[in-house]
């Protein structure tokens, strides 16, 4: 069966269930798209650094990445758009190395014009990226390339009033947890840790939930099976969750 994923350029000769072709096909319309703190266009530059620092291309990245500590090495991003050098440090570490960035980091990186929100807008990006791109070059067939003209209208900047200090690095969503069993959020983290702004969370679930949901999973899979596959790939991308 010949599957067409419909807005995201791939084709590949291994059936593609309907649902995860419109999702992602949503996905990489996403990246052309004005979001809450980056235009179209950026947005599609951030989709090219993405790229560029995951094929190993930006010496600065490899060196960090083969250093006993990231901070031991300094320098310039091998770039390959005009974002910001702020941008570009936090796309490039989240993509190579994001299990080794500190608070110390993140204080850093959003002290100047690069805010708490548009980090989140950036982290569902780069969410956005991994699952669309692994899920392509599992299949054998080509990264998506953006069907649209990027756009260039300003970004909303609507972020969640409805957000906490929690201890966490940013505010996260609010949630009641009255009458829930010890331990157990009634939203899971990921989702709270992108609370403050709520495209980026709708946008990287809308991607997510085609591949890995909790209720009504079309799979031939159990659920043992789907669990073990999910937290075997977590802690190979040293996922702290």
């Amino acid at each position: 069966m010949m599957a067409r994923k419909r807005g995201a350029n791939m084709t590949s000769n291994l059936p593609v269930r309907a649902h995860v072709a419109t999702a992602h096909g949503a996905g990489a319309k996403a990246f052309a798209t004005s979001g809450t703190w980056f235009t179209g266009l950026e947005r599609s530059w951030i989709l090219a650094e993405i790229r560029h620092a995951r094929a190993g291309l930006c010496a600065l990245c490899n060196a960090r990445k083969a250093a006993l500590s990231p901070y031991a090495e300094d320098g310039e991003h091998d770039t390959v758009t005009p974002l910001p050098p702020q941008v570009v440090e936090v796309v490039h570490r989240l993509s190579t190395d994001s299990g080794r960035v500190t608070q110390q980091w993140f204080s850093q990186v959003t002290s100047g014009e690069l805010s708490a929100p548009a980090y989140v807008e950036i982290v569902g990006l780069i969410g956005m990226a991994m699952i669309l791109d692994s899920f392509a070059a599992g299949i054998g067939a080509a990264p998506f390339a953006l069907d649209d003209q990027p756009e260039e209208t300003p970004p909303s900047r609507v972020v969640n009033p409805e957000v906490v200090d929690a201890g966490a690095w940013v505010p996260i969503l609010r949630v009641d947890q009255a009458g829930l069993t010890p331990g157990q959020p009634s939203v899971p983290n990921i989702a709270r840790s992108m609370g403050l702004v709520p495209l980026a969370v709708q946008q990287f679930f809308g991607v997510m939930r085609a591949h890995y949901n909790l209720v009504d999973y079309e799979t031939s899979l159990q659920r043992a099976q789907i669990e073990l596959i999910a937290s075997r790939m977590s802690a190979y991308n040293d996922c702290f969750y």
